[in-house]
């Protein structure tokens, strides 16, 4: 199988989600800011899958969830389930108006993030871990959610560029 058979942001994917997790998992944690670390995987998943659609956001979500399983302490699976189903919800709203609104994608990882974190919660809680969701959500989720929120200004700008050279434009021949 010849490797540009495959598709681009699949292959996209299988080489930078491992990095970020990486990086999520060591570099990211000098940027705590009281205690509170970015999710820059889960900002990259949610951007991809706002300008991509359903299908490669799902994919994204389903490698990242996958390259985060391994380096977290979690019940394995836990990343997987909760970035999938954060992923197929967000790239519902694919289209042209959230991604030229300046607003809407710091928004739409706000709420991804919380999203997130709750279904993560879930599972946790289910899996017979002690979990206190008021202080949890307090302390946790909305800061980490609003740090998530402000990275993604310039982040879905990162991802924006990062698409066009996955995805070049087919140039005109005259």
């Amino acid at each position: 199988m010849n490797v540009r058979n495959l598709h681009p942001g699949f292959v996209t994917a299988l080489w930078l989600l491992p990095i970020l997790s990486l990086l999520q998992g060591t570099v990211v944690n000098h940027f705590a800011f009281r205690g509170i670390l970015p999710g820059i995987v889960l900002i990259c998943v949610v951007d991809w899958g706002i300008l991509r659609g359903t299908d490669e956001g799902m994919l994204w979500a389903f490698v990242a969830g996958l390259c985060l399983d391994v380096f977290s302490g979690w019940p394995p699976g836990t990343n997987t389930v909760a970035l999938v189903v954060v992923a197929s919800i967000v790239s519902l709203g694919q289209g042209t108006f959230i991604r030229t609104h300046a607003l809407l994608p710091p928004a739409t990882v706000f709420g991804a993030t919380i999203l997130f974190y709750c279904i993560a919660l879930f599972i946790l809680e289910s899996t017979r871990h002690q979990v206190a969701w008021g202080d949890a959500l307090r302390d946790t989720v909305i800061p980490v959610a609003i740090y998530n929120a402000v990275l993604n200004i310039p982040g879905f700008r990162l991802v924006q560029r990062l698409e066009s050279h996955v995805y070049p434009l087919p140039r005109a021949h005259w």
